[in-house]
């Protein structure tokens, strides 16, 4: 996945997640939670969508960046305040640029 190697190459760990379940239960584990500093998701996913996992996240997670990806804008629908919105096709040096800025506040 383009974005988790723009992500390691910014020097940030990376931890891919199949869906928005398979990320909440990996932030559901306390000592994760607290290493995680930046989700990225797509809106269009499998189950539930990247705008409700973004939504979750900043409500019980708060710390966490969050950058929202996608290519139907109309799709992206009411995202958290501190969401950053990325639309597709993105540039990789915008991605780097956003990682860095998080990694910065973390």
């Amino acid at each position: 996945m383009m974005e988790a190697d723009t992500v390691q190459e910014v020097g940030l760990d990376v931890i891919e997640c199949g869906d928005a379940e398979a990320a909440l239960d990996y932030l559901s584990k306390p000592a994760a939670a607290n290493e995680v500093c930046l989700v990225v998701t797509d809106v269009q996913m499998p189950g539930m969508k990247g705008v409700e996992l973004a939504q979750h996240i900043a409500e019980h997670f708060p710390w966490i960046h969050l950058i929202i990806t996608s290519g139907w804008h109309a799709s992206l629908g009411q995202r958290p305040p501190k969401a950053e919105f990325l639309p597709k096709p993105w540039p990789i040096a915008r991605l780097a640029q956003i990682v860095k800025k998080a990694q910065a506040e973390c």
